[in-house]
């Protein structure tokens, strides 16, 4: 129920899901999906009868079983039967009575048989001259092929999906001004000179709202495109054309006010999962539904998470959102760092085990014996773990750290070639930092605390340099 129709315009769904109950006691095609359309706009809650009787009903239940003209005049379990091979219209009951699917089910199976608890319905207005000349209140003219759209619609609209679709789509242009009502109206009654109107107008003719009429003008948009129908340039007001399959329907229509772009991507999304289209757009209707949901059941707030993380792989902008939601917040920023450590520990311990090598401080790669590499499977397990914590994961890394300092020690060369290049490493960075100094900015600002630091360092490189020229290089394997 996206939004509130006038009670004439309610009519218009409620009488044509009377009437197409009418036409069959088994149920035909289009009730399944004008039980949802009522159910969806809210139809149900307060309509107009043939006679003029505005109708309110509190419950859902009421509208079914109430007599013609003010309600159905079923059963609950008739109605079930009739739209028993449509799972989603019985849970929209089920959800509209309060009640299971099981249990509606079940007790269907058991009630009478459809004949026997049916009552007569009401006679279709258009058949009954004294209700149509009640509906031409509005002032229509029925020579019109626009008007007479439009009275059907007031009425009876017996088929819905398609066939309203295409008496908006033959009835309606989008760049009609307002004006000019009565013109309009003039025209041969096969709708060969007869003007279209705008969308505002029709739907004032319906008794709908514009928003509402627009609906059923996308919905054929779409159905041009994907299904090959007619342009709005090809039709003209009184003239059928051939209809897709009424399953092609929903793939057009999209129920409330939901942006024609955003609902093409639901449409596809839902598709794509297997997912009832309908159930997609409300959920998109619905953020306030949908942040509720999320906010008080954990299995939601984890379906939501996990659709929010396949999203931003392919939507730059949603990371960069993301990122900057936590990088600003401090609980989630302090959090993102300890799981960033634990993901790069982890990693490193996986590629250990998995290689079966490892990489020491000094960039040498080494073979793991076959005692480490047992030892690094084990800590594989590990931190491979969904629930292990970080400092589960940090012992395992402290581990393969340790691994890898006592494979260093065992090989005197690798100690050698280890050490060496630990203080060539050391001493490339002191002369790095030394040649970074402006000599006339150094002198320009030294103090006595400068140049006995200046002093003390020089004096330890020359006690270094003459311990290496001195001294064999053997020497340098003692730590």
């Amino acid at each position: 129920m996206n939004e509130i129709h006038t009670p004439a315009g309610n009519a218009v769904l409620v009488n044509a899901l009377s009437s197409s109950m009418r036409s069959t006691l088994n149920g035909m095609e289009s009730v399944p999906g004008l039980v949802r359309q009522v159910i969806e706009e809210g139809s149900w809650r307060n309509f107009t009868t043939p006679r003029g009787e505005q109708v309110t009903h509190t419950s859902f239940e009421s509208f079914v079983t109430a007599k013609p003209t003010r309600g159905l005049g079923y059963s609950i379990d008739a109605l079930v039967r009739l739209i028993a091979d449509d799972d989603e219209t019985i849970s929209l009951v089920a959800e509209q009575l309060g009640r299971t699917v099981a249990d509606l089910q079940q007790q269907s199976l058991s009630a009478e048989p459809i004949d026997a608890v049916q009552e007569p319905l009401w006679r279709d207005p258009s058949d009954d001259l004294e209700a149509a000349s009640r509906a031409e209140e509005p002032s229509l003219d029925l020579a019109n092929p626009v008007d007479r759209d439009a009275l059907e619609l007031r009425t009876v609209g017996k088929s819905g999906g398609w066939v309203w679709a295409l008496k908006v789509a033959r009835n309606v242009e989008l760049s009609r001004g307002e004006g000019g009502q009565e013109s309009d109206r003039r025209g041969a009654v096969d709708g060969s000179s007869v003007e279209k109107v705008s969308p505002a107008e029709f739907a004032r003719r319906i008794g709908w709202a514009t928003p509402r009429v627009m609906r059923y003008y996308r919905a054929w948009e779409k159905g041009v495109e994907k299904h090959g129908l007619p342009g709005f340039d090809q039709l003209k007001p009184g003239v059928d054309v051939v209809l897709p399959d009424a399953k092609t329907w929903a793939e057009c229509f999209t129920a409330g006010r939901v942006n024609p772009d955003r609902a093409e991507a639901l449409v596809a999304g839902a598709k794509e999962a297997g997912i009832s289209v309908r159930k997609v757009i409300y959920a998109a209707g619905s953020p306030g539904a949908m942040k509720a949901a999320i906010l008080a059941d954990a299995s939601t707030a984890e379906a939501a998470r996990t659709a929010l993380l396949e999203r931003a792989r392919n939507d730059g902008e949603l990371r960069v959102a993301l990122a900057r939601t936590i990088a600003r917040d401090p609980v989630f920023r302090k959090e993102s760092a300890v799981e960033a450590r634990k993901a790069e520990r982890a990693e490193y311990v996986r590629h250990v085990a998995d290689e079966g090598r490892v990489r020491t401080p000094a960039g040498q790669t080494l073979e793991l014996p076959s005692k480490a590499r047992e030892k690094a499977a084990k800590l594989l397990a590990v931190v491979d773990d969904p629930q292990a914590t970080p400092e589960a994961v940090a012992e395992a890394y402290e581990t393969v750290q340790m691994l890898t300092t006592q494979i260093v020690e065992a090989d005197p060369d690798v100690q050698l070639r280890e050490q060496r290049t630990r203080f060539s490493k050391a001493l490339s960075t002191t002369a790095k930092s030394i040649q970074a100094i402006d000599p006339d900015d150094l002198a320009a600002v030294a103090d006595d605390e400068l140049r006995t630091k200046l002093t003390e360092l020089q004096r330890q490189v020359n006690d270094l340099a003459a311990l290496v020229v001195d001294e064999k290089p053997t020497h340098l394997r003692a730590v």
